[in-house]
């Protein structure tokens, strides 16, 4: 069973601003990421915008990543849907790509009952042979699952992680506890949680804010590890500042796409229906990112 642990970004999927993938930009961010001391990456999450990438197009991602990559850090490639089928074809692409693992979310939209998800589960991880990390994030999807329900699918075959992106401690290291001794967990949101479910015991986290904060996230890790938990609390701060003053500039992931730009990664368009930020969000993620330190004051770049 794959093992994975530490700082996992979501990648963001650049596009052209005739809205085709970009993927010579797709590639140079994973080198970037690697580079800076990354321990995985996700592709095609909801950091990626995987609701605006057409099904051919999540193939030509897996592969591009696997391959930038060489095997320097695991691959997940994230592969939700609605239905088992969407999801298995997905997770096939994935595999054949040479992805390390899959990520996948419960069915949103269709809201079904926790038996209803548990046999979701089941027949993805019977279809197809390739570790699976369960995301938890109801805040996109309508369902937050239960303590109970991710007991129940730790003990599926080919289950070896979850994602948790509740924004609840509480059900954080409830989750830990009961499951951390067959599957690992990763928090979400680490710029506010990040700490806490270290030293609870998550392996690591997965997050957009890693995309951005680069090697400053990979030493958040290497504090908490390390008990260095002022340095720790200082760098979760940063962080926490910097997706604060972006969080409601635009709709979700444009900020970090500009933000991306400004400080020289790619970010590129996004695809309808989120419309990339307009001159004076523009000036507000610049702002943000000036205050932080992380671009010099007269720094601009365009989007594009």
């Amino acid at each position: 069973m794959l093992k994975l642990k530490g700082v996992v970004p979501a990648l963001t999927t650049p596009f052209k601003k005739d809205l085709s993938l970009d993927i010579d930009s797709f590639r140079r961010l994973v080198d970037i990421l690697i580079e800076e001391g990354v321990h995985g990456l996700v592709a095609t999450g909801c950091t990626g915008e995987s609701w605006a990438i057409e099904p051919e197009e999540f193939q030509e991602l897996f592969t591009a990543a696997v391959e930038q990559a060489r095997g320097r850090v695991p691959i997940v490639g994230g592969c939700s849907g609605i239905t088992p089928r969407q999801v298995i074809k997905k997770a096939t692409m994935a595999k054949t790509a040479g992805c390390d693992a899959v990520m996948i979310q419960p069915p949103y939209y269709a809201l079904p009952g926790e038996d209803e998800v548990f046999d979701f589960y089941k027949e993805i991880t019977s279809a197809v042979d390739i570790p699976v990390m369960v995301y938890n994030i109801p805040r996109r999807n309508g369902i937050n699952m239960s303590v109970k329900l991710v007991d129940r699918l730790a003990d599926l075959p080919g289950v070896f992680s979850i994602k948790e992106s509740s924004k609840d401690f509480l059900h954080l290291s409830a989750i830990i506890r009961q499951v951390s001794d067959r599957i690992d967990v990763f928090a979400g949101y680490a710029a506010v949680l990040g700490i806490g479910a270290i030293t609870a015991g998550a392996v690591g986290f997965v997050d957009s804010t890693a995309v951005l904060y680069g090697r400053g996230a990979v030493d958040f890790y290497d504090a908490i590890i390390a008990g260095d938990f002022e340095k720790a609390r200082h760098l979760q701060a940063e962080m926490a500042s910097l997706q604060d003053g972006m969080f409601g500039i635009g709709t979700f992931p444009s900020a970090l796409k500009a933000a991306c730009e400004f400080v020289g990664r790619p970010g590129g368009w996004t695809r309808p229906p989120i419309k990339p930020l307009d001159a004076e969000k523009r000036a507000k993620v610049h702002a943000v990112l000036t205050k932080a330190g992380l671009i010099p004051s007269d720094a601009r770049r365009a989007v594009g």
